[in-house]
């Protein structure tokens, strides 16, 4: 490793480590990643027991609408590639099997 490798690897691990010693001050910001930190941060807000109890439903809300956006994503994925396998299978091309599927959607 050269010097200047060694001097650029010394100021990432400088920045990472002045970021890191804010977080654990009570800030909240990229680094922050542990759970102490972000206990140390939210007894800094000094929020009463209701505020902390809609802050636990937000974030249980939050977490629910990014699984299931997730789950979603991933039907849709597996669906793609079973169309895809079902093209191949058919010996047409993805795009051609859409326009059948659409066309035989309308005939019903």
């Amino acid at each position: 490793m050269s010097n200047a490798q060694l001097e650029a690897a010394f100021r990432s691990a400088l920045v990472e480590m002045d970021q890191e010693k804010q977080s654990k001050s009570g800030d909240l910001n990229a680094s922050t990643r542990s759970k102490s930190q972000m206990m140390a941060f939210l007894n800094k807000l000094e929020w009463s027991d209701k505020q902390l109890e809609t802050f636990r439903e937000a974030v249980d809300e939050l977490l629910t609408q990014r699984r299931e956006a997730a789950k979603k994503k991933e039907q849709v994925q597996t669906y793609k590639a079973k169309l895809i396998n079902l093209a191949k299978d058919l010996d047409m091309s993805y795009q051609e099997l859409l326009v059948t599927m659409v066309d035989l959607d309308k005939r019903r």
